[in-house]
């Protein structure tokens, strides 16, 4: 599910320094494309997420956003993933 993947890809990335969308791909078993299309939801989400191509490139949480995971309340995931699921809606009835 979309929204489980998302809230997995931000979980990897308040964790490690940086990763690549080939690896993000490979681990949810989904497209390059399609983890492209997450990351772009998660920016829209308001997640200040910065890429870097090219060799040493990647996916990476701007550093002024850094966070101790472990503060983050239940009601700061419930707003968490109400921003994400608000992402996961159709136009004319054609889903994203």
């Amino acid at each position: 599910m979309k929204i489980d993947r998302l809230i997995g890809i931000l979980s990897i990335l308040l964790q490690e320094d940086k990763t690549t969308a080939p690896e993000l791909a490979e681990r949810f078993e989904v497209s390059r494309r399609t983890i492209n299309r997450d990351i772009e939801d998660l920016c829209k989400a308001g997640i200040p997420i910065r890429t870097v191509q090219g060799t040493g490139g990647g996916i990476s949480i701007m550093d002024g956003y850094r966070m101790d995971r472990t503060i983050l309340t239940s009601k700061d995931m419930q707003m968490i993933l109400a921003g994400l699921r608000s992402l996961d809606i159709s136009v004319d009835g054609i889903p994203f």
